[in-house]
């Protein structure tokens, strides 16, 4: 009885695996478990080539430079004493070494890449720390977790950690 039964399940599995097969000459798997006109107009394909614009491209036509902040503000002072009652800039030094130290705070992690990426452009032209020598750098570090650098900035622009 249990070898009748097993065959009898193992026939109506068979059929039902291998029917929609005859039926249907495209076949979609588990087509076997919906009816026909349910892969009605469900045939896609995924757009993977030819875009248009690219994320990575988005800001390639971006003019923006420092000298448009200052234009606007009038004085470099006035934007870097802006950038420390933002909490974006909390200190500047160099350390043991001589290399400089730029510590940002709070408002700078809130900033988009983007503007992190201006605010150091900004430093640096403020304070020409790239252009003094031939591998001019400073650091970046987190006013809360100091003990190892953000990244290095220098004059291929930021390098994270």
């Amino acid at each position: 009885m249990r070898l009748f039964g097993f065959l009898l399940v193992l026939m109506v599995l068979g059929t039902a695996m291998l029917a929609p097969q005859a039926v249907y000459a495209d076949s979609k798997p588990g087509s076997w478990m919906w009816w026909p006109n349910h892969w009605k107009n469900q045939d896609f394909q995924p757009y993977l080539k030819g875009e248009k614009l690219s994320q990575r491209s988005l800001w390639d036509d971006d003019k923006w430079t420092p000298e448009a902040w200052i234009k606007d503000a009038g004085d470099a002072k006035r934007i870097m004493r802006d950038l420390y009652v933002a909490q974006i800039i909390v200190d500047q030094y160099e350390d043991n070494d001589n290399i400089p130290v730029l510590k940002v705070g709070k408002g700078y992690q809130q900033l988009s890449m983007l503007d992190r990426n201006r605010v150091l452009q900004f430093v640096d032209h403020v304070f020409g720390i790239t252009a003094r020598e031939d591998n001019g750098m400073f650091f970046i570090y987190d006013s809360i977790r100091d003990k190892e650098p953000l990244g290095v900035y220098g004059k291929h622009g930021m390098q994270h950690y």
